[in-house]
């Protein structure tokens, strides 16, 4: 399958190339200035529509708005603009400083679908274990893709499952790649915080080639440095065999220190009969580092760090996505489409500045600690057609998933008995966590749209899916939107949906043991679901998460410039996957993956756009956005795990996020001077410790980007991020040394704990 797959992309690039010779004469620089109607694909099989007059909510981010943020990560870039989108920045959280997880309407990471020009998008190798956003789940790194590639982002709010397939259940994200109408642009970004670390340099590079009758390649390069930051509070543990109190700053606290080198390749190449290639090859590798905790000397009780010792986790990662196709239109309007994607994540993690304590002063410092792998193949074919007024569409997927856990060398697992065993900081995999594991499912979908009058528009959708490791499932799903006036639109849709178990959730394992200060040996191991342990705990092979879905609401146009909508949505999730708490076995714990809780969340989204034209000749926009979703647990299924009496569980499920969040987004554009200024208010949260739930207020942060065009090619801007230099609420005295002293923010902080960043930018189009 996989040689096939490769030959498929192989023959695709190819002949993409074959045109990469024919450069087209038609210059740029005149269509670099037209604006069209923001349009969505995502939402509907039968064809990109107004984003406001949609069947289903849409956002759409422009390239234009891209620009004017200032932002050079994706998930900036979604959490600048789109309310309800969370991607807190944890520490000393392991593999989850160097991923941190993104949910969209307070629910799960892999409970929303990331496609890229329609094609789905593979997840992160990475199983988030610690008390993080998105414990227990595997999502896709959105900071993966250049930015400088972007066309525009759609976010589609609303249960997908029946279009799309697994994921889709709070939405989708689809990000449309620049075409061939953009000049070449090379582009960088110097910025620091305000408060000390962070400083960044980035730099990117994006390039054109013409090919005959408006094709293009299209070659991205993008490069990207961080460095860390450090908000920790004062480690207050004993820092001496004597046990004096220390009162030093050990262990350091805040993003870790990074480097990104991305590139892209987006590609179409038309041939006779509407024949169109297209391609798109997307890398990107990340070499990352951040602290674990500060490991004392009355820790440590080892010569070979008499001072003590501050481990570092490294990670290295590389993705990539390969997608290659061909597409044909029918002299009668019909229209199909063969495409083949493969996708890969790779999570090596490495230890350094460490040792085994088994080991004694034998222990090497460095440690290989293993590696995680993600691969995903899918196949579609697509067909499109019209039968007269009903537009049809349905399609074929193949997907292939491959699973992989290698272990560590052996200093980084190796034990010697009443010693902690593995490197002090993240103890590697053992030989018996290996595991590579594959699955594959095939699915078929039929898309119906219809329109009953000039104001009755239906969307009707069946998906089904069949997975060779849990069976198969059948979702459907139902839209309408009403023309009540001219300028007002009513809409509602019903869907099912489902979630399928990653082969992470079924698969992860892994070890690690820890020595109390009386010399108790402690082994906590994550098992998999049919370990026969965890089975007499009561732990059952993992089944879909199942959803039902509803969403009503309106889109209001009153004139040309100001245009409202609002939309109520509901969703009831049976079976969510939650990682158990940790269940004493013997001398020490275990715990595994279950489908474990019922939930539902409910909420509204509101949308206010205004666009004015002053005399001067300026332009002024305002946006206005608020979401509101609240998740309530409805009923735990597995009382052994140990989930339904956990205090620390069901908070982060119900209060671990932000309830609302609203923005007001203001452009003043005065050429050759445009202005960006973005208010934020992210709600309360909660956050718990030792059984005791806190509350965290509400926090109002302000973004500012101001940009000079000094030429037609080169425009300058200077900006911030949080100017005010805004903080979230502290923990209070809890009496804990790592919680409220050194960890004073909780780490489910929406914006994180870094303070303001400034920064200047500059790009030049040649």
């Amino acid at each position: 399958m996989k040689n096939i797959s490769l030959s498929f992309l192989a023959i695709s690039f190819t002949l993409t190339a074959l045109y990469a010779e024919d450069l087209s004469q038609s210059s740029l620089e005149d269509l670099m200035g037209m604006e069209s109607e923001a349009k969505a694909e995502v939402g509907s099989r039968s064809g990109s529509r107004d984003f406001l007059n949609s069947i289903v909510p849409i956002d759409v981010i422009t390239q234009a708005q891209i620009k004017m943020s200032g932002q050079k990560k994706l998930t900036q870039i979604l959490s600048y603009y789109i309310p309800g989108f969370n991607s807190p920045t944890p520490a000393i959280k392991d593999g989850s400083d160097h991923v941190p997880a993104s949910t969209l309407r307070g629910l799960n990471p892999d409970q929303v679908l990331v496609l890229i020009n329609g094609k789905r998008l593979h997840s992160s190798a990475l199983l988030h274990v610690n008390d993080t956003i998105g414990r227990g789940t595997s999502g896709v790194n959105l900071n993966t893709i250049a930015v400088a590639s972007i066309d525009h982002i759609e976010i589609l709010r609303d249960g997908a499952a029946a279009q799309y397939g697994s994921d889709a259940i709070a939405g989708v994200i689809n990000i449309i790649l620049k075409n061939g109408e953009y000049a070449n642009t090379v582009s960088s970004k110097i910025g620091a915080n305000l408060d000390g670390g962070g400083e960044s340099v980035q730099a990117d590079l994006f390039a054109s080639i013409p090919l005959e009758y408006d094709g293009y390649v299209n070659v991205t390069a993008d490069v990207q440095t961080q460095n860390k930051t450090d908000r920790a509070g004062i480690d207050s543990r004993d820092q001496y065999t004597t046990g004096v109190a220390g009162t030093t700053k050990t262990t350091p606290l805040g993003q870790p220190e990074a480097t990104n080198y991305r590139f892209l390749v987006n590609s179409k190449a038309y041939f006779d009969n509407d024949i169109t290639f297209y391609t798109a090859i997307l890398t990107n590798y990340q070499d990352s580092k951040n602290n674990a905790y500060f490991r004392t000397p009355k820790d440590a009780n080892s010569s070979l760090y008499p001072n003590g010792f501050l481990p570092i986790i490294q990670t290295k990662m590389l993705d990539y996505s390969l997608t290659g196709g061909v597409t044909q239109t029918l002299n009668d309007g019909s229209s199909w489409d063969l495409s083949q994607t493969i996708g890969s994540n790779d999570f090596h993690y490495y230890v350094n500045n460490s040792m085994n304590y088994s080991m004694g002063t034998a222990s090497p410092t460095s440690f290989d600690a293993g590696a995680l792998s993600n691969l995903q193949s899918v196949t579609n074919l697509d067909y499109k057609t019209q039968i007269n007024e009903i537009k049809i569409a349905l399609g074929v997927e193949y997907k292939y998933e491959n699973y992989k856990i290698v272990a560590g060398d052996r200093a980084s697992y190796a034990q010697d008995s009443n010693k902690t065993a593995g490197s002090q900081g993240f103890p590697g995999f053992r030989p018996e966590n290996e595991v590579d594991a594959s699955r594959n499912n095939y699915s078929l979908y039929l898309d119906l749209n219809y329109n009953f009058t000039e104001k009755l528009l239906f969307d009707g959708a069946v998906r089904f899916e069949d997975y060779s490791d849990f069976g198969s499932t059948t979702n459907y799903k139902l839209a309408l939107s009403y023309q009540l006036q001219p300028s007002l639109m009513l809409r509602a849709s019903g869907s099912t949906g489902f979630k399928a178990p990653t082969l992470s959730q079924s698969h992860f394992t892994a070890s690690a043991t820890t020595v109390d200060s009386a010399g108790n040996v402690t082994s906590t191991k994550t098992l998999s679901p049919s370990d026969p342990i965890a089975i007499a705990l009561g732990a059952k092979d993992l089944k879909p998460e199942l959803s039902d879905h509803f969403t009503t609401g309106l889109v209001y146009k009153p004139t040309e410039n100001i245009s409202l909508s609002s939309d109520y949505f509901y969703t009831k999730i049976k079976d969510r996957i939650m990682l158990s708490t940790d269940i004493p076995q013997g001398t020490g714990k275990v715990r595994y993956l279950t489908n474990a809780v019922n939930t539902k969340t409910q909420g509204i989204d509101v949308r206010v756009n205004y666009v004015h034209s002053l005399e001067s000749g300026a332009n002024l926009s305002f946006n206005g956005a608020y979401a509101y979703a609240k998740t309530q647990v409805l009923s735990f299924n597995d009382t052994a795990s140990g989930l339904s009496t956990s205090v620390t569980e069901k908070n982060r499920i119900e209060n671990g996020q932000p309830k609302d969040n609203l923005k007001l987004l203001f452009n003043y554009d005065l050429h050759p001077v445009n202005v960006a200024f973005n208010v934020n208010r992210y709600g309360a949260f909660k956050d718990v410790y030792n059984n005791q739930v806190y509350e965290f207020k509400a926090q109002w942060s302000s973004d500012l980007d101001i940009s000079y065009a000094v030429s037609k090619k080169l425009t300058c801007a200077i900006g911030g991020t949080n100017i005010f230099n805004s903080y979230p609420s502290k923990w209070p005295d809890v009496g804990s040394g790592t919680t409220g002293s050194i960890v004073p923010y909780s780490q489910y902080s929406p914006i994180g704990y870094s303070g303001a960043y400034y920064y200047v930018r500059a790009i030049y189009e040649f």
